[in-house]
């Protein structure tokens, strides 16, 4: 299992985002695809309010959600900060989404929280640097097995 990217979503745009291995072909606006996903997943807490959604399965990858409260000084009250990872689909998923994934998901979102909680969260560029972060959070989890195996053998 390979995490292929990570990043943060705030009010429908991307924070952070780091691409450890490319998920698609072409060029994709990321904040139009952070809006779609941030509405995804409020409509889908919104019509299902008994339980929140964790992650999606598309054909070939998953996305992997964990969402969390962070204050930005421009608000009033606590706002939804989602924390997300793209995957390869493979069978079996289930125990290493909850046992690895959502976990480091919620180091990444309480991480990002502990350093930014009131801060200007609109000047995007602030957070750069947390992209370092997320490589030392999700670690050999971003590594395909021949890229472990190069470093096994070096």
């Amino acid at each position: 299992m390979v995490v292929r990217e990570a990043g943060l979503i705030f009010r429908g745009f991307t924070l952070v985002k780091k691409t450890f291995h490319k998920t698609d072909k072409g060029k994709i606006d990321i904040d139009l695809r952070s809006g779609l996903l941030d509405a995804i997943i409020s409509f889908a807490e919104t019509a299902f309010a008994e339980s929140s959604i964790e992650y999606f399965l598309m054909k070939k990858l998953i996305i992997v959600f964990t969402k969390e409260q962070i204050k930005s000084n421009d608000g009033i009250e606590l706002e939804s900060l989602t924390s997300y990872a793209i995957l390869d689909r493979e069978k079996k998923i289930e125990k290493y989404i909850h046992k690895i994934i959502q976990p480091l998901l919620k180091n990444v979102v309480n991480e990002f929280i502990s350093l930014n909680m009131g801060k200007n969260l609109s000047e995007v560029s602030q957070f750069r640097d947390f992209k370092n972060n997320l490589d030392d959070i999700y670690g050999s989890d971003t590594k395909t097995v021949e890229q472990k195996l190069k470093g096994v053998f070096s």
